[in-house]
C-alpha cells in the first residue's frame, strides 16, 4: 500500500479577499457597514422581535421611538460611520463578529442582518486598505487597527484580527465607530461619480424603511434619511404561517397617502427579512401581479399597499441571497408565501377594481370606502 501523502489544501487570503468582494456592489458594501450599528440598536427590543407578528406589532407601537443615530460621513479619503448603539463587547467581537462563517452553534440571537457572517469584513475589504473599528460597551469593548495588505501577506494560521481591549463604559458613553481609509481608485471613482451619494441614501431609505425613525435615525454627510412609510391601514386582510423557524406574516390593505394622494412609489410589496427590505414596492410578476394571481398593476391599484415579514434567528433560513439585496425565487418558503400573499392581495384590489376606471391617476384618500363594506 502506498504511503498517504497529504496535499496542501490551506486558503490564500488574497484569492480568499478578491472572491469575496468582487461581486458585491459598492451600495451593498455601504449597507453592510450600517448592518452592524443596526443589529447593536436592535439589541433592547430582542424580547419583541422573536416573530412576524412581534415586528409588525413593534411597528404599530407609538411608544417605540429612535433610541439610535447613525452617522455616514463620506469623502474621496475615507468613509466613516459613528453610531451611539450599546456597542459590540470584547468577547462577542473575539468570538463570533470576525469570524468569516459560523456553525450552527455559534448561531448568535442578537445578529439578525448577517446571514452567514461575511458583511461588516466584506465591506471593509471592499473600500479600502486601512480599517479601524473602536466599540465602547458596558461589559468591556476593543478597538482593531488593521492594514489589510499586510495582513493579507501573513500565512499564519488560524486566521486572526488583533484586538485591544477597551474598559467598560456606562451605557450613555457606548457605541461603534468604524473608519476606513486608503481607499481604492474604484472606490474613489465611485464615490465622486457625482449620483452615488444621491444613489446610497435612496438605497437607505428603502432598505431600512421599517427601522429609520422607529429604531434608527440614519444620516449621510449630516442629512436625514428618510424612510419609507409602511403603515397599512387598520382594515386589511392578513396571512400568517410558520416553517420550521421562520414565521411569516404577510398584509395588504391600503397604504398611507402623500399630501392626499396615493403615489406609485409608495404601493405594491415590500417583502422584509429580519426587517431587512428585500423587495420594495413591487409590482411585478415576481410577487403575483401581471395576471399571476393578481392582475396587472394600473393607477386604480395606487392605494395597495402589501408587507411581508420573514422573521428567524436562523437568517440563513430566510428567502434570500448573501447580499440580502434578492428574493431566492425558487426558495420552498418564498413559494407558500407567494400563493398567500395573491390570496390576501386579491382581496383589496378586487376591492379597488369595482371602484375605479383603468384610467385613474393619482388617488386621492377621501374617494376610498372601507373595503370590509363590500
Amino acid at each position: 500500500m502506498n504511503n498517504m501523502i497529504l496535499a496542501k489544501a490551506s486558503p490564500e487570503k488574497r484569492l480568499f479577499i478578491s472572491l469575496l468582494t468582487r461581486d458585491i456592489p459598492m451600495l451593498s458594501a455601504f449597507l453592510d457597514l450600517i448592518d452592524n450599528s443596526v443589529n447593536a440598536a436592535l439589541g433592547p427590543f430582542a424580547d419583541r422581535l422573536g416573530t412576524a407578528d412581534g415586528y409588525v406589532d413593534v411597528l404599530e407601537d407609538e411608544d417605540v421611538q429612535p433610541n439610535t443615530e447613525i452617522k455616514l460621513t463620506i469623502t474621496d479619503q475615507s468613509v466613516k460611520i459613528v453610531d451611539n448603539a450599546p456597542g459590540i463587547s470584547l468577547e462577542l467581537a473575539k468570538n463570533h463578529v470576525f469570524k468569516f462563517g459560523r456553525s450552527l452553534e455559534e448561531e448568535n440571537e442578537s445578529d439578525r442582518l448577517s446571514v452567514y457572517g461575511l458583511g461588516l469584513k466584506r465591506a471593509f475589504f471592499k473600500l479600502g486598505r486601512n480599517v479601524k473599528i473602536i466599540s465602547d460597551h458596558i461589559e468591556g469593548g476593543f478597538e482593531l487597527n488593521l492594514d489589510v495588505e499586510q495582513w493579507a501577506k501573513d500565512t499564519a494560521m488560524p486566521w486572526q484580527f488583533e484586538l485591544a481591549s477597551r474598559e467598560p463604559t456606562e451605557q450613555k458613553d457606548c457605541g461603534t465607530t468604524i473608519e476606513v481609509w486608503g481607499l481604492y481608485d474604484g472606490t474613489k471613482k465611485r464615490l465622486n461619480d457625482g449620483v452615488f451619494k444621491d444613489q446610497l441614501k435612496d438605497s437607505i431609505g428603502k432598505t431600512y424603511a421599517y427601522f429609520l425613525n422607529k429604531f434608527v435615525r440614519i444620516f449621510v454627510n449630516g442629512e436625514s434619511v428618510a424612510p419609507t412609510d409602511l403603515q397599512v391601514g387598520s382594515n386589511n386582510a392578513t396571512a400568517h404561517f410558520k416553517s420550521n423557524s421562520v414565521t411569516c406574516t404577510i398584509i395588504a390593505g391600503l397604504g398611507t397617502p402623500v399630501s392626499g394622494q396615493y403615489r406609485d412609489s409608495g404601493s405594491g410589496w415590500f417583502v422584509f427579512c429580519n426587517g431587512r427590505t428585500v423587495i420594495s414596492a413591487n409590482k411585478s410578476s415576481l410577487t403575483g401581479w401581471n395576471n399571476n394571481g393578481l392582475p396587472i398593476f394600473q393607477p386604480k391599484h395606487r392605494p395597495f399597499l402589501g408587507t411581508v415579514y420573514f422573521v428567524s434567528i436562523h437568517a440563513d433560513k430566510l428567502p434570500w441571497d448573501t447580499t440580502k439585496s434578492r428574493i431566492n425565487e425558487d426558495s420552498e418558503l418564498w413559494q407558500e408565501a407567494k400563493r398567500q400573499m395573491i390570496s390576501v392581495g386579491r382581496s383589496v384590489t378586487s376591492f379597488l377594481d369595482k371602484r375605479y376606471s383603468d384610467e385613474g391617476t393619482d388617488i386621492a384618500q377621501s374617494e376610498l370606502g372601507e373595503v370590509s363594506k363590500e
